[in-house]
């Protein structure tokens, strides 16, 4: 068992996969069915003291600038057009 709020966990991943498909469908624009290789990887394990979960997740996608790095932490952030993100950054 796992002690955790699962509502809220879900839309973190939810974001966190959304964005991250975004951002490679963003980078294929322009590029043919062969030449686009989109991975998602999630993997889990626990921490060495055995009393958390840690979850890891990357993407092969062309990664953010570091002007959007200083701000992924800040309430309401979005790089997505008005309407189209939920502005929840990783805070």
């Amino acid at each position: 068992m796992i002690e955790c709020f699962p509502g809220q966990l879900n839309q973190v991943f939810m974001n966190l996969l959304a964005n991250a498909i975004d951002a490679l469908e963003e980078s294929n624009s322009g590029r043919n069915f062969h030449e686009i290789n989109n991975k998602i990887e999630i993997q889990t394990c626990l921490s060495e003291d055995k009393y958390h979960v840690l979850i890891h997740i990357q993407d092969n996608g062309i990664g953010m600038s570091d002007k959007v790095k200083q701000k992924i932490f800040d309430h309401l952030f979005t790089t997505k057009s008005v309407g189209k993100g939920t502005g929840l950054g990783l805070a």
